[in-house]
């Protein structure tokens, strides 16, 4: 899966996600796309985050480690 088919939806965007993409450079990881990308993740994982996990997915990056750290290999689109 690429992290581009688990986040765009969520952020309503179709623009190629990059690792430095953060809550901070797109406008619509708002609150409730944070509770989505959580709720993604831990539906693919089979797991429930925890707490310092779902506080730390502020960029792309981060939620692609926190994936993977659960068995979720997370790919991001060479573009």
């Amino acid at each position: 899966m690429t992290v581009d088919e688990l986040l765009q939806p969520m952020l309503n965007t179709t623009v190629p996600l990059r690792p430095t993409d953060s809550r901070e450079t797109i406008p619509a990881w708002d609150s409730l796309a944070q509770i989505n990308i959580v709720a993604a993740i831990e539906d693919a994982v089979g797991v429930e985050l925890s707490t310092a996990e779902v506080l730390s997915l502020k960029s792309v990056a981060k939620v692609v480690e926190v994936a993977r750290s659960h068995g979720l290999e997370l790919t991001i689109n060479a573009s």
